[in-house]
């Protein structure tokens, strides 16, 4: 997986852009404020996933524009590809001239990793950036993955709307048992995906840490259930949703909310038993997701036997010499993008295969 060719029109502050970068190494450099994020987000987008900085699409069209455009050229599949989106206040993509449904049609086509340092969020905030890293890293694994999260949130509105008219109507209860079917099943699929995936990268991404860290602590992550009995295989999971949803019942009608599901669960990272998120300092908590990310990258090489582009926003943040040449050589044969304001890391990895983008005058 390579990216050939990029060109952006009227994207965040980058008014026109033409970038061809390496195959190896591509490093990002220029002052602040002069779109070396927003470049690496352009990248991201064409995976068909949402940007990591916006909810809404229409957040990244230049201010005083209708709308914003991005070309992409890559190598995938054993072959170049072709790919546009355009944005208004939604997304429309085309893919080798042909138009798309929808962003996730995208999914698959075309894979990348992406670190910044909002996905610090993953160690340091609550649970649903969490399960956002496990939905996204499966998404790109199987597509279909993102229309059963899709489908399992939409029957969980619907169970939630039903809660708050049973409360005020206590007959309309019976429609609850449609709604707990229909979370048991979806959210089994969910679940059972999140548990194997975090399986997957446990060992890739404790090892990692173990380099990063030089062996001062041990990564350790372990899924955690919520409001509900412990249980494996995808059939067990679902009997297991459904008791508890079904135990929950009153307390969710009074509350009005659905307390039990894919939609709470979690997993934990320990740093030698100690909460990563409670007691680990920032350069740990860093390191600690760098790893999951890294792990990540792995993954995607074992499942699809290519190598996803990886983007790198600030990586080099709280990181010795050491520990940055091990990170940028731990993607030996993958494309890399790694932004950064000061120009002596480029030194530091300079025996690797090194492509320097300088962006200078790119506000507008």
């Amino acid at each position: 997986m390579k990216v050939l060719s990029l060109k952006t029109e009227n994207y965040r502050n980058l008014a026109a852009k033409e970038y061809t970068p390496g195959g190896g190494v591509n490093i990002v450099c220029g002052e602040n404020g002069l779109g070396k994020t927003n470049l690496i987000e352009s990248i991201w987008l064409f995976t068909g996933c949402r940007s990591f900085r916006s909810i809404r699409d229409k957040d990244v069209v230049r201010f005083g524009c209708d709308e914003a455009k991005l070309q992409m050229e890559f190598f995938s599949g054993s072959r170049n590809k072709e790919a546009e989106i355009r944005i208004d206040d939604k997304r429309h993509i085309t893919l080798n001239g042909v138009a798309l449904a929808s962003g996730r049609k995208m999914m698959g086509e075309f894979t990348a990793v992406v670190f910044t340092p909002l996905h610090l969020s993953i160690v340091k905030e609550g649970p649903e950036e969490r399960r956002k890293f496990l939905d996204i890293a499966l998404s790109q694994l199987r597509p279909n993955y993102a229309k059963t999260i899709l489908e399992y949130n939409k029957a969980l509105a619907q169970r939630n709307a039903t809660l708050r008219a049973a409360r005020e109507n206590p007959s309309m209860a019976a429609m609850l048992d449609i709604w707990d079917i229909e979370l048991a099943k979806k959210g089994a699929v969910i679940i059972e995906s999140r548990m194997n995936y975090l399986e997957q990268i446990k060992d890739k991404a404790c090892a990692a840490y173990d380099e990063i860290s030089s062996g001062k602590e041990s990564l350790e992550l372990k899924y955690k259930e919520y409001a509900r009995e412990s249980a494996n295989g995808r059939k067990d999971i679902a009997r297991s949703i459904l008791r508890a949803l079904q135990e929950k019942r009153e307390s969710d009608t009074e509350r009005c909310i659905t307390s039990v599901g894919a939609h709470r669960e979690d997993f934990s990272i320990d740093l030698s038993g100690k909460s990563a998120r409670l007691f680990g300092s920032q350069g740990q908590q860093r390191s600690a997701a760098l790893s999951l990310k890294l792990a990540e990258a792995d993954i995607i090489t074992q499942v699809t036997g290519e190598e996803p582009v990886v983007l790198l926003d600030d990586v080099f943040s709280e990181l010795d010499p050491q520990r940055q040449k091990y990170v940028v050589s731990h993607f030996t044969n993958r494309q890399v993008f790694i932004t950064c304001c000061d120009e002596e890391n480029i030194s530091r990895i300079a025996d690797l295969d090194v492509t320097v983008e300088r962006l200078e005058g790119q506000v507008n």
